[in-house]
């Protein structure tokens, strides 16, 4: 069962894979300059960095009958779909809201609703993205026992590979166009018709891997009893560290109330304060504000401080490793089709034939390196 609750991640992986190696060779189809490219690529961190911690905390606390992981899995899955055929259509959709009605194949210039088009597309699909990748996770740790955790973390990394593999493969593909030859247009030639093909592929095989998560999956739903406040470290410490730090922060606000009177039965104190003190207690008012993405966000940068000394250096190493590698995921199969193929996705039938298999070669190579 912990096997099939994961492949989730294959389908997310799928469609990960494909914006890898196509859409930044795609976005210069409508007419938007190589350089700008990478600044719409910002959307991954941005939102990964808000999203992913609000719905992780968002999850840890839903009380929803069917679990807490599935419901926003499915949200994000279904979010994802939206998205892919945004992107995979914009070409179309800025035809019919008034672009150049000149054939794609001739026509050079911008086009920029279906660049607008796109643009909102991309940021919502990464968006989804970590709407899904976060409560995926958390579902193989809730599954899995602590006997079981390096075997579940492997498992989820094979259903990742196998959505890179099966991603990479459909982005080398150049003959999607021609196998489903009712998806080009004239406002979406050869690369378009490849690129939305795949993508109505990775729709699919996501919405059946989603499935089956949520069918495998057995979740208990959280309980009322269990549902409680997080604190600002609650998500970086663990039970017994959480229930000494906030008993340490009661005492030494009693202290402070009671100094001036002289209290100093400092045993009587401690004692009451382990029976009467339930960090868990907050109303309403107060649970729906410390829920909210800003007060998340601050809990998570002010958990920075808890963290044990080595963890920075974990941190230090993880970001640079992120800011050398994902350049060459953004741009390896653009350069492969300018520089190592000469081609030029602007240029003329010959160059743009050299690009596309440029393209689709940095691709094959993604998928030797997945």
């Amino acid at each position: 069962m912990l096997v099939l609750s994961c492949t989730v991640a294959a389908g997310v992986q799928f469609g990960w894979a494909l914006q890898l190696s196509l859409l930044t060779p795609y976005i210069q189809t409508l007419g938007i300059g190589h350089a700008f490219s990478s600044f719409i690529w910002l959307c991954g961190p941005i939102t990964g960095l808000v999203v992913q911690p609000c719905v992780g905390i968002w999850s840890d606390k839903c009380m929803s009958k069917y679990g807490r992981r599935r419901p926003f899995i499915l949200a994000g899955s279904l979010m994802i779909s939206f998205a892919v055929i945004l992107i995979g259509f914009s070409a179309d959709i800025g035809y019919l809201l008034g672009d150049t009605e000149e054939h794609c194949s001739t026509y050079k210039g911008t086009r920029t609703r279906a660049a607008f088009v796109f643009i909102i597309g991309f940021w919502l699909l990464d968006l989804a993205n970590n709407t899904v990748q976060g409560p995926a996770r958390a579902l193989l740790a809730d599954l899995s026992g602590p006997e079981q955790r390096n075997a579940a973390n492997a498992v989820f990394a094979t259903w990742m590979a196998v959505g890179n593999i099966l991603g990479f493969s459909s982005g080398a593909s150049g003959n999607w166009h021609k196998w489903f030859p009712f998806l080009t247009s004239r406002a979406c030639c050869e690369a378009c018709g490849n690129l939305k093909a795949a993508f109505l592929v990775a729709v699919i095989f996501l919405t059946f891997c989603t499935l089956v998560t949520i069918y495998f999956a057995e979740e208990v739903p959280l309980s009322l009893s269990q549902h409680h406040h997080l604190s600002d470290v609650a998500p970086l410490l663990d039970d017994s560290q959480q229930d000494g730090l906030e008993l340490s922060k009661v005492k030494q606000d009693f202290k402070d109330v009671n100094h001036g009177n002289g209290i100093n039965a400092e045993a009587v104190q401690e004692r009451d304060l382990v029976q009467n003190h339930h960090p868990n207690q907050s109303n309403d008012h107060n649970e729906i504000l410390g829920d909210g993405p800003g007060a998340i966000m601050v809990k998570v940068l002010t958990s920075l401080r808890h963290l044990p000394p080595a963890m920075h250096s974990v941190l230090i190493v993880m970001a640079l490793t992120w800011v050398s590698w994902f350049p060459f995921f953004l741009f390896d199969t653009d350069w492969m089709g300018r520089e190592v193929y000469h081609g030029d996705p602007q240029g003329n039938s010959s160059e743009i034939q050299l690009y596309n298999q440029g393209v689709r070669e940095g691709s094959f190579g993604l998928l030797l390196n997945s």
